[in-house]
Parts: structure tokens; C-alpha cells; sequence
């Protein structure tokens, strides 16, 4: 459990006298065995985390039927509608779309482990079009399927994967459930500051601070983020996609926050407004992995440092063009009618981040035509008239010099924030590749 949460029920437990027990079933092995201390990067973790999941990682015992007699028919009354109604002022709206429990769950991972569906895994599944993911998330969050299970299944195609695809999608989900989710639960458990700036690493913490009031235009409040209505269509489609299905795709949670940390007054209003949404909308909300999410995209947690500008500082950046040559942008939007939509009628009110002549001509493209085909015209257009350049320059010959003597020591382990990561000067961070081995934090 996240840190504050336990330190919360021992307050509680305390007052009653009562010992409490946490047991951790999460991940494969117990986050405190993995490791002893908070970790960087899934790099740091993996070696260490990967030799203990053959320990682990065994066959289940078959369940025993019990030889006591069980005298109780119900613990406690459960009455649901009370309870629901009770979650005020925003009781949650139904999902027909899922089914609960662990049978659906046995069926979903079944369903998904096959070695067509893997390959097909491996080569898309940070495409949100393509509909690869295994959306095991929420089951695995509720506990009505466990991590090991899915480990144990997928594992079985891993000896028999002599397709290089299938092999890749094989490892590639293996990485994702055991050691990104791992990754998460060790930054919950060690970082007391999980859900909060002071929890990022101090590189981040001081570009962030440094551009803290630079300006935001347009600045989204919580209810116009909420609903979808920004000038991006691709956000709102992401944004409508959480509300209506109860789940985001795994890339798109990448780009959805980052542009929040755009639109708002502050970092720390950002990454509030970030982990609310993310809590009350997806059905994995509340789990280390949303959270830990929202840090990688906003506060560069297990990321490194890009070439500073304005808003982000040094944190990664990501924009609509890039993430057109990664998937087909439109067919995802006509995935979600009304995204198109907010985005023309947003321009049309001139809510827009410029002003004069520039919003002027922007306002007469959102005039222009049917939704579908103007909103990506619109978005590509305010993209194209953002300042692209960056503050920083290319590095001095001294800074040149200075990077080679240091990078032996970047490759020593590094305690959380005692190091600034290198700056990858001669990266240009819009064409920077979020699918690198080290960079994804999506979720299954």
C-alpha cells in the first residue's frame, strides 16, 4: 500500500489496539524484497527484481477445501445503494462495458495469451487505434486476477515464441506487468512525497520551480478538462475515452497529463488536477501506477532531463505532430464523437493561446468547415505557431567536456535526485522517443 494510506490505518488501528499486518500481493514479489530502497529507473530495479521472480514466480497450490465448520453466512451487511449514494457529490456512473470478477478476468487473459494476439502485442501496442492492450489493469487492480497468474499464462508461449514479434510481445508484456507495475509500487512505498512535487527528483523539482510562473495560455480549469473541451482534439478524444470506458490507453495517459501540466496555473495545480481525474474516471484509479504515471509525465520521475522550454523546463516534452507520426491521430478522434466537436467550438470562442492577428485567423479556420476536418487543421496550426524554440542552447565546448567527465559517474547508481540526468542536447525533445526501452509508463 501506498505509504500515506498504511501510515493512516495505523493511526486507526492504534487507537483500537490492534496490530496491523500488511501482506503484499500486488506485484510478484514483495515490494520491500525487490528492493530496499527508492529506485531511480526500471533499469536499477529490473536486474535484481527479475532473479527473484524465478523464486517467486511458482505454480499455484490447488485450494483445500476447509475441514472447519463455517458457522457465519455474512460478516457485515452490505447494502450497495446505500454506500453508492453515500459518494457524494459524484456518484459513479455505471460501465455496462465491463464485467466484473474473477472468472471474466480468466477469460480476458486467456483470450489475450495467445501467441497471434502477442505478436500483434509487441508490434502495436503503444498504438491506441490498434486495440492490443490486454486491459487487465482493473482486474489485477481489484484483485480478481493477480499478477503471477498473468505472468504464469504469457510465460508459457515465451519457450515456444520462435517468431521474433511473438517473443518481443511476450517480454514486452512481462516488462509492463511485473516490472513497470513493480516500479510503481516501489516508488508509492519509499517516496512519502509519491503524490506531490517534493516527491520528484531535485532535477525536477528546481526546472519546474524555475518556470512556475511562466505564462499558460490557454489556462483549462477543472471542469473544461473534465468534459473534454480544450482546442486539442486529440486530448479531448483521450479525456472522453477515460469518462465514457473507464479506461485510457496506456500512451495516450502520457500525452493526456503532460498537456495538463500546458493548460493549468502551476505544476503542483497539474498534477492535482492529473491525479483526480485519473482517481475518479479510471478503473484502476487509486492503483501506484496512475499515480506513479502522472509523476513520470509531469514531475520526470524514473525519466531524465530534456533541453529546457517554457512551461516544462527539463521535463519531456510531447505535442499533436508527434504523436501523428506515431498512430493515425483522426481514426482514434472519430473514435469518440464530440472530441472534433469541443475543439472547433472552443476556437470558435476564441479560447485560444494567442491573441491579435493569430487568433483572428484561427477563429476563421474554426469557422470553416465540418468538425472532423478542421479540428486537426486547428490543432496542427496552434501547434505550428507555439514558440517551438528552446531556452537552452547547444552545449559549449565546456559543457562538452564537462559531460564526458561525468558520465562515469552517471553510470553509478544514482540516489533519487543527487544528480541531474544528462540533458541529451542534441535531442530535439518533440522528436524524442517515448517508446525507448526506458521511457514508457503505460499501463496494462
Amino acid at each position: 500500500l501506498p505509504t500515506q494510506v498504511v501510515e493512516a490505518l495505523t493511526r486507526v488501528y492504534a487507537e483500537c489496539l490492534s496490530p496491523l499486518y500488511q501482506v503484499d500481493t500486488h506485484g510478484v514479489v514483495p515490494c520491500w524484497v525487490a528492493s530496499d530502497k527508492l529506485e531511480t529507473a526500471a533499469r536499477t530495479l529490473r536486474p535484481k527484481l527479475m532473479e527473484l521472480v524465478k523464486e517467486f514466480a511458482t505454480p499455484f497450490p490447488k485450494v483445500q477445501r476447509m475441514t472447519v465448520p463455517w458457522t457465519h453466512t455474512k460478516l457485515f451487511p452490505l447494502d450497495e445503494d446505500r454506500i453508492l449514494s453515500e459518494l457524494k457529490p459524484d456518484p459513479p456512473e455505471p460501465l455496462d462495458s465491463w464485467k466484473p470478477g474473477t472468472k471474466a478476468a480468466l477469460e480476458l487473459l486467456h483470450s489475450f495469451a495467445t501467441p497471434k494476439n502477442l505478436a500483434e502485442y509487441g508490434k502495436s501496442r503503444n498504438d491506441p487505434v490498434a486495440g492490443v492492450q490486454s486491459d487487465l489493469s482493473p482486474y489485477i487492480h481489484f484483485g480478481h486476477i493477480s499478477v503471477q497468474r498473468c505472468l504464469l499464462e504469457v510465460s508459457k508461449l515465451k519457450s515456444t515464441a520462435a517468431d521474433k514479434t511473438l517473443k518481443e510481445g511476450v517480454m514486452s508484456f512481462i516488462d509492463e506487468v511485473v516490472v513497470r507495475s513493480q516500479l510503481s509500487d516501489n516508488f508509492v512505498f519509499f517516496n512519502p512525497h509519491y503524490d506531490d512535487i517534493k516527491g520528484a527528483p531535485l532535477w525536477a523539482q528546481q526546472t519546474l520551480n524555475i518556470h512556475a510562473k511562466d505564462k499558460r495560455e490557454p489556462h483549462y480549469g477543472f471542469a473544461a478538462l473534465e468534459a473534454g473541451k480544450t482546442y486539442d482534439e486529440l486530448w479531448n478524444a483521450a479525456q472522453l475515452q477515460l469518462v465514457r470506458d473507464g479506461k485510457m490507453h496506456g500512451y495516450l495517459r502520457m500525452y493526456w497529463a503532460k498537456k495538463i501540466l500546458e493548460w493549468t496555473k502551476s505544476p503542483q495545480e497539474a498534477l492535482k488536477i492529473a491525479i483526480a481525474l485519473n482517481d475518479k474516471y479510471h478503473l484502476d484509479g487509486t492503483d501506484p501506477n496512475g499515480v506513479t504515471g502522472c509523476m513520470w509525465s509531469i514531475c520526470g520521475v524514473h525519466d531524465q532531463g530534456f533541453k529546457e522550454r517554457p512551461v516544462f523546463g527539463k521535463i519531456r516534452y510531447m505535442n499533436y505532430p508527434g504523436c501523428e507520426r506515431k498512430f493515425d491521430v483522426k481514426a482514434f478522434v472519430r473514435k469518440f464523437p464530440g472530441a472534433a466537436e469541443n475543439a472547433v467550438n472552443v476556437a470558435k470562442q476564441g479560447m485560444l493561446p494567442f491573441t491579435g492577428r493569430a487568433k483572428i485567423e484561427l477563429k476563421g479556420v474554426a469557422e470553416g468547415g465540418d468538425s472532423d476536418r478542421v479540428a486537426s487543421i486547428l490543432t496542427k496550426k496552434i501547434e505550428q505557431q507555439k514558440p517551438q524554440n528552446t531556452i537552452s542552447g547547444p552545449a559549449t565546448t565546456k559543457e562538452t567536456a564537462q559531460t564526458k567527465g561525468s558520465a562515469k559517474k552517471r553510470q553509478r547508481k544514482q540516489s533519487d535526485g543527487d544528480l541531474a540526468p544528462p540533458r541529451n542536447e542534441g535531442v530535439d525533445v518533440e522528436e524524442a522517443d517515448v517508446n525507448a526501452e526506458e521511457d514508457v509508463h503505460l499501463s496494462e
